[in-house]
């Protein structure tokens, strides 16, 4: 049983949709989460416990040690975590490491309890905004007609494999966190997420997709989640706006680079 007047505060940690808190127990340390209540219309917070359950059983993520059904969760923390550097991520050693995960994940034969749908989730935002520009209205029409036709091969996700999310064990494991977003879907998604938040070179990609083992005829699949996520967090983006003015640069980034990367794709696989 855990009091909260039993917790010993250490300090407060990164994060851009909750509150997250180094605390101590007895000796151990654990990231206490509160969760950012405004999104509780867009996260399944039993579908993030389930999730992580079977995350947890597969081997890639850590156990919860608290798990409320409003959202609040504890789990352990690793001081090895801090090393994870960005730079670090980025290394041969760990790019095999980072792809060893996701494949694990993908491959399990497990089953999440719930299946994503992409242009639901863009409903979703868009509902919380209170005018689309008119930029968004075209860039969703063209990836609406390049989506035709795609694939329904899912298997359990992550769903948001960015850098933040990869922490490292005292045995200097690779796991990840933070499975709010987590469901049945594309395993693309996951190293496109990866790829584009960490801003991966060319060769670097190419070094994690080998790792990985991505078939050549996943590579035009893989290219259509990159403009699918970051359209899809562009919307998200463009709804923290509303409350912080500061998101502007990031929404501008993901739209510019979803904007090259629709002129590229068209380049490169055609208008289809």
């Amino acid at each position: 049983m855990f009091l909260i007047e039993e917790l010993t505060y250490i300090k407060r940690l990164g994060g851009l949709t909750n509150l997250n808190f180094l605390v101590a127990h007895k000796g151990q340390k654990y990231v206490l989460r509160f969760p950012a209540h405004e999104f509780e219309d867009i996260i399944n917070r039993q579908n993030e416990k389930s999730n992580q359950q079977i995350a947890a059983e597969i081997g890639v993520t850590v156990g919860n040690v608290v798990f409320t059904d409003d959202g609040i969760k504890m789990t352990p923390y690793y001081d090895a975590t801090a090393d994870l550097t960005r730079d670090l991520i980025v290394t041969p050693e760990y790019l095999e490491k980072v792809a060893g995960v996701l494949a694990t994940l993908h491959s399990s034969n497990r089953e999440f309890k719930n299946r994503f749908n992409y242009w639901d989730e863009v409903e979703k935002y868009k509902h919380s905004l209170t005018e689309i520009p008119s930029l968004y209205v075209l860039l969703e029409e063209r990836l609406r007609k390049l989506t035709q036709g795609e694939r329904q091969e899912y298997a359990p996700c992550h769903m948001d494999s960015v850098t933040g999310n990869f922490i490292q064990n005292d045995a200097k494991q690779v796991l990840l966190i933070d499975w709010e977003y987590s469901a049945n879907y594309l395993p693309e998604w996951d190293l496109a997420a990866f790829i584009l938040e960490r801003e991966l070179s060319e060769q670097q990609e190419q070094v994690l997709l080998d790792y990985y083992g991505l078939p050549a005829s996943s590579k035009e699949s893989l290219d259509l989640q990159k403009l699918k996520t970051d359209f899809l967090w562009s919307l998200w983006s463009l709804v923290k706006e509303n409350e912080d003015p500061s998101f502007e640069q990031y929404t501008a980034m993901r739209t510019e680079r979803l904007i090259e990367g629709v002129e590229r794709y068209y380049r490169e696989y055609g208008d289809q």
